[in-house]
């Protein structure tokens, strides 16, 4: 390593060999500070690059930073105290006191270094989230006694104005895990209009079956939004044409990450490349703004999917159901729940029921389970590989409606459907909005999952096994506060849906974790947007494969109590130390030369429920109004801190009463701490990570972190986690 030292100005000017000479040695009359200067120079490059590890002779490579590595061996140091190597007894007993592993195996009777990290790296976990083993799952209970991963208007990729649709965002969230999605089905009213093609004029009178579908007054949405899309798309081609590359604000509203698509991997410790997923990101990214550019044109005679009364732009409902088809059981076989809004007239109807029957044949739930008599709900065990329709039933069977109690029931047309609807301006006309009436063969699509509107829970339909009543949040919340216990009870043993209120133009998302404590089972999100909701939901779901069992006291087995006693809850102590990171992703917008100035602080929050709010008083504005418990560590340096030595880097959880683990959440958020991010008024979130409580792991952990946009990083943390409930 070569260091200049800066020339005494009484000096003359040195000769080459002179300069040389100069560079190679240290000048004792330079004193203590040179010195100092060079161990912090050689201290900081160690400290910033993280060296490779092997092992299997060589086969498996994993890169640990200096800092977390200094925390390894110092560990290794205190457990085998005097002794030359750490012995199986004390290896041992680290595993099963401080790790918590069970009864651990050991082949050994001394273990180096190298080997106890082998070890521990391979046969054992150092993941801050207990795995889920699908072979494990719970599949035998009935349906409505799982939490379900569910997505709200699914096929918008921006906000709830002015999006595109498209049949890409399906593929995402299902490949994510997403096992409840949403179709707004309308007519399509512009029979050979797309973006790319733009409706041909013709000398032809139109029959009477075409004019009748021509813009109405509730189908000017429609034409508004072709021709926004036309006008996009030609600005798309123009720029493509010039060469003119998009510019991103890099925000949260931004395409590009509205578009960009979070794969599920989270491993760490292998191919640095292969943990970041970025080429497939990209690959994703690129082929979903291909097939916008390509979308192809809309079937004259088939529907389309939208959000009604809004500029947003179509897709075709045949494109949408094969995009459903091609991934729907990519990456588990636990079935999907598609809730239908149909605004569509039933001579479309009648086209949507073809379609469904001729893109998921095979896969499609269309008669009752053999194996399940009247008067229950399916087990999720048999219902693999299916697909269920959440619809609204036909109108002729209003009158049986009230004396039926098996699972093919009729019901009112009364109905909020999937719900946003209610939510939405009035006609344009200034009218109540008509409800569509449903045609007898879309009905007889809702085998297990049919739409109700909810007026009480004493009314017959509330009785109805495969009833779900889908309530905008602020109306769940209102139940809450006057008839707490009866939501709770009918949640046990009925489906419930919440959605967002309309007023979240933005595509902002509510608190889950306030409607799963009540037990609502689904929760509809707006997976382009990732802050705390969709941060809680993908604690909630991470490897469960969209489903997961509701706690105790949740399920219809369950005796009736309150709800406040339904599920076991204890006092918490929690303790998170945080040692060292690497890899820590940079806040959107900051240059990736800029690493070493990154100054990051780790935010934890422990998301529990208060105690008040269990009895249903004092919530506000769609958010359980939590405890205060945050705290954050004081600021290491680079992008791969150390954080031995900061101001703080213990935090305390101590004492929190009455906590529903199952129901409980920690989140962490690394921070850019640099005043430089407060004076350009940019996020300084550089990643996160959130884990349910029951699935955080104690004693030393990686925890791996997503950026702002929901992808995985190789980014990670080393934390010590000491939690004890009594």
């Amino acid at each position: 390593m070569c260091f200049s030292m800066r020339k005494r100005p009484s000096e003359a000017t040195p000769t080459r060999a002179a300069t040389i000479r100069r560079r190679l040695t240290l000048n004792s009359e330079l004193g203590t500070n040179s010195i100092n200067a060079l161990k912090r120079a050689i201290a900081l490059a160690s400290f910033i690059t993280p060296t490779a590890i092997y092992f299997d002779g060589g086969k498996t490579v994993i890169y640990l930073s200096a800092a977390i590595q200094r925390h390894l061996r110092k560990l290794y140091d205190h457990l085998r105290r005097d002794e030359f190597t750490l012995s199986r007894k004390a290896f041992a007993e680290f595993l099963e006191v401080q790790q918590g592993e069970r009864l651990p195996s050991l082949t050994q009777d001394s273990y180096k270094f190298q080997e106890f990290l082998e070890v521990w790296w391979h046969q054992f976990s150092l993941e801050a989230e207990k795995p889920v083993s699908f072979e494990q799952k719970d599949l035998s209970k009935p349906i409505s006694n799982y939490f379900i991963s569910s997505s709200h208007n699914t096929y918008l990729s921006g906000n709830q104005l002015s999006g595109r649709s498209t049949a890409d965002a399906y593929r995402r969230v299902l490949r994510r895990g997403c096992r409840c999605i949403e179709i707004d089905v309308w007519n399509n009213d512009s029979p050979s209009s797309t973006p790319e093609r733009p409706r041909e004029t013709s000398t032809k009178a139109p029959s009477k079956k075409e004019h009748g579908r021509h813009l109405s007054g509730g189908s000017l949405h429609l034409a508004a939004a072709h021709i926004k899309g036309a006008v996009e798309d030609r600005v798309e081609k123009a720029r493509h044409k010039l060469g003119v590359e998009k510019i991103h604000t890099h925000g949260p509203k931004c395409s590009k990450s509205e578009l960009s698509p979070p794969p599920f991997g989270r491993e760490f410790g292998r191919d640095i490349n292969a943990a970041l997923g970025s080429s497939l990101a990209a690959s994703e990214l690129d082929t979903e703004r291909s097939s916008i550019r390509s979308r192809p044109s809309l079937p004259p005679d088939e529907p389309v999917v939208m959000h009604g009364y809004t500029l947003t732009t179509p897709v075709g409902f045949r494109e949408v159901c094969r995009a459903i088809r091609e991934v729907a059981f990519e990456t588990t076989k636990l079935p999907i729940i598609v809730s239908l809004e149909v605004h569509a007239d039933q001579e479309q109807q009648e086209v949507m029921v073809q379609i469904m029957k001729e893109e998921w044949d095979g896969i499609l739930v269309d008669r009752p389970h053999e194996t399940c008599p009247n008067g229950r709900m399916p087990r999720l065990e048999e219902l693999l590989n299916k697909i269920l329709i959440k619809v609204k039933k036909a109108s002729s069977c209003l009158d049986t409606a009230a004396t039926m109690s098996t699972l093919s029931p009729n019901s009112t047309v009364d109905d909020d459907a999937s719900g946003s609807e209610d939510d939405r301006p009035a006609a344009l006309n200034g009218s109540k909005k008509v409800k569509v009436p449903i045609c007898e063969k879309l009905s007889a699509l809702a085998i297990y999952t049919h739409s109700e509107h909810f007026t009480d829970f004493e009314s017959p339909t509330a009785k109805i096994p495969s009833h779900i009543f889908s309530i905008s949040e602020n109306k769940i919340i209102d139940l809450v506060a006057s008839k707490h216990r009866e939501l709770f009870s009918h949640n046990r043993h009925f489906f419930m849906r919440a959605y967002p209120k309309g007023l979240r133009f933005d595509s902002s998302n509510l608190d889950p974790s306030l409607f799963w404590r009540k037990g609502v089972q689904m929760v509809a999100m707006n997976w382009q947007s990732w802050d705390e909701g969709m941060m809680l939901n993908e604690a909630m779901f991470s490897g469960e494969h969209g489903w997961v069992l509701k706690p105790p006291g949740f399920r219809s087995e369950d005796p009736s109590m309150p709800p406040e006693d339904a599920i076991p809850q204890h006092t918490l102590d929690l303790v998170i130390k945080v040692l060292a990171g690497q890899y820590i992703p940079l806040p959107e917008g900051v240059d990736g030369a800029n690493s070493r100035a990154l100054r990051p602080v780790v935010r934890c929050e422990l998301h529990v429920e208060k105690v008040e709010d269990r009895l249903g008083s004092l919530i506000e504005g769609g958010r359980v109004r939590e405890c205060e418990y945050k705290q954050k560590t004081g600021a290491g340096k680079t992008d791969h801190p150390d954080f031995a030595h900061v101001k703080k880097n213990e935090l305390h959880f101590l004492g929190v009463q009455r906590v529903a683990e199952q129901l409980s959440f920690v989140r962490f958020k690394v921070e850019d701490d640099a005043p430089r991010l407060v004076s350009l008024n940019r996020d300084p979130l550089a990643g996160w990570a959130c884990i349910r409580l029951d699935r955080l792991a104690t004693g030393y952990r990686f925890v791996h972190l997503l950026d702002a946009n929901g992808n995985p990083t190789p980014g990670a943390l080393l934390i010590r986690v000491d939690k004890r409930f009594r």
